[in-house]
């Protein structure tokens, strides 16, 4: 398959699709590849040379033969990443990217680039380091599983965090999933493990904050 040019100074406009189930999603993403290519024009995914979406709605679309695909996921998890590889996508598309990081890899597929989260990157076959792992979690969860290490229980971890219980039992489950793990010993080796292999772990308090607007905030809020 031929690359497609989809440089600015390319002489046919961009024709791109974005589909998704939610529309405010959708429509902010359209907006997004506008603001990085003007001229963009939103098209059939018949007639486009880029189409946006999730691995789901890919197979009930009519696609042109030399499209190229990015596959919008809800996380950075090894599982999508790899199907949407194997299906030929050019990028994966973490809806819980920061708007910054989300505009940078919409970037990089639109200059005609793949783009994959860092967990495909670094971890083609399921053997990323702890440290690494560690990356896929929010700062409220970061936080969580530093006091998990500490011994606290989760009503304890509620408290010192000042969050319902509910919601400390919520971010635990994505910690394990994020980490693949199924037990909270075994996240808490992975945060000893990754300690001890660093210096220094890296800064988390800045992560997760009111100023990180995750796009994945506007399908949540439409559920």
């Amino acid at each position: 398959m031929m690359p497609v040019d989809m440089s600015a100074n390319h002489r046919e406009p961009l024709r791109f699709a974005v589909h998704h189930a939610f529309p405010i999603v959708a429509e902010t993403l359209e907006a997004l590849v506008r603001a990085i290519q003007p001229g963009a024009i939103a098209s059939d995914p018949s007639k486009a040379a880029l189409v946006i979406a999730t691995l789901g709605e890919i197979d009930g679309l009519d696609l042109a033969p030399d499209a190229r695909v990015a596959v919008l996921i809800d996380h950075a998890d090894r599982r999508p990443v790899q199907e949407a590889r194997a299906r030929g996508a050019v990028a994966a598309l973490p809806l819980d990217l920061t708007a910054d990081h989300l505009r940078a890899a919409l970037d990089a597929v639109l200059a005609g680039r793949s783009w994959w989260p860092a967990v495909a990157a670094a971890d083609p076959e399921g053997t990323m380091s702890s440290s690494r792992r560690l990356d896929a979690l929010s700062g409220q969860q970061f936080k969580v599983l530093d006091l998990m290490s500490r011994g606290r229980l989760n009503k304890q971890i509620a408290y010192d965090l000042g969050i319902s219980e509910g919601t400390v039992k919520s971010h635990v489950s994505s910690i394990l999933r994020k980490l693949g793990v199924e037990r909270r010993t075994q996240a808490i080796a992975t945060f000893i493990t990754a300690q001890d292999g660093s210096t220094r772990m890296p800064p988390r308090a800045v992560l997760g904050t009111a100023g990180a607007a995750h796009l994945s905030r506007a399908t949540h809020a439409a559920r």
